[in-house]
């Protein structure tokens, strides 16, 4: 005998149907979303893991911008000082030159106060995003840059920033505060091989602080001696070792941020795919599972289809 009060039947259909419809919602969310971890409920020990790798990567990601402006900063000071040393290397060619039978000194000195300004111009121009480590103004000393390199998080979970130092002291060219800081405005002196003893200065940028009063200007005018210009050429040739000696350090430092900027981008592409092989969609598993929970919708469909019709022809005849 058929009941009409209830279908069982059709109540199991719908029951199934229901099921063929959570199964069908949840593969569409993982297709579109591309994720089979999407919160907390879906997997909560992944999707704390998940959270927590995710937060490190933002962090890291700072970090590998970070790295990018020091980047920027040393490789400016970096271009400025290969110019500089080319510069001086320029005027000890000119000086080298004066000490021609013939030579005109003073034209020559001439070429010199041109190069002098290009030097100038240099080390003001070699700033990138207010920092310059080859110039200094006036109330200005020269001191350590910590530039972030990476960052890294204890067992505890406590996150801290890795730095690289730099000491600008080994790098200034000019200084408008203290003449002895930079290398193109300090005194260098000694003795020639023929015995002369010689101080010289190459830039007077108006110091607060000057040189050694004792000190002259690499300068040449018809009545420079050659044991003058031997000791200019003495004191430009210690110049280029300090300027040779600052562009390998700022060639390290720059050399270092590098690996540590490709170690960043790295170490993030590491933790994302960490990240995606606890909570990814396989999408060829899910496009499966969507073409069978569509095919399971539409036969459970006819089935509950089926059920009421037949509910349906036992009521006609009550009818």
């Amino acid at each position: 005998m058929t009941s009409i009060s209830f279908n069982s039947t059709a109540a199991s259909a719908l029951s199934l149907l229901t099921g063929s419809n959570k199964a069908l919602q949840e593969s569409q969310d993982r297709i579109s979303s591309g994720l089979r971890v999407n919160q907390a409920a879906d997997n909560a020990a992944y999707w704390s893991i998940a959270t927590s790798m995710r937060a490190d990567n933002l962090s890291l990601s700072s970090a590998e911008d970070a790295t990018g402006l020091a980047a920027a900063v040393t490789d400016t000071a970096a271009l400025g000082m290969e110019q500089a040393t080319s510069i001086v290397s320029d005027i000890q060619s000119k000086l080298i030159l004066a000490k021609a039978v013939g030579g005109d000194k003073t034209a020559i000195n001439s070429e010199i106060d041109v190069l002098k300004d290009q030097l100038k111009t240099v080390a003001k121009s070699a700033s990138f995003n207010g920092q310059n480590w080859l110039n200094l103004d006036k109330g200005q000393s020269p001191q350590v840059e910590s530039m972030v390199a990476s960052v890294s998080k204890s067992s505890e979970g406590q996150l801290s920033v890795n730095v690289i130092d730099f000491d600008t002291a080994g790098s200034t060219l000019v200084s408008a505060e203290n003449a002895d800081d930079g290398m193109l405005t300090r005194s260098y002196s000694g003795t020639t091989a023929t015995g002369s003893a010689y101080e010289y200065y190459l830039l007077d940028p108006g110091a607060t602080t000057p040189t050694s009063a004792s000190a002259k200007p690499i300068s040449l005018s018809a009545s420079t001696t050659n044991d003058d210009i031997d000791g200019m050429i003495a004191a430009t040739n210690a110049m280029m070792s300090s300027l040779t000696d600052a562009g390998a350090q700022i060639g390290a430092t720059a050399s270092r941020i590098s690996q540590n900027t490709e170690f960043l981008a790295d170490l993030q592409d590491v933790t994302a795919k960490g990240v995606g092989r606890l909570v990814d969609s396989n999408m060829e598993e899910e496009a499966t599972r969507l073409s069978a929970a569509k095919v399971q919708q539409q036969l459970q469909t006819q089935m509950l289809n089926i059920a009421n019709s037949g509910t349906r022809s036992s009521l006609s005849l009550f009818m």
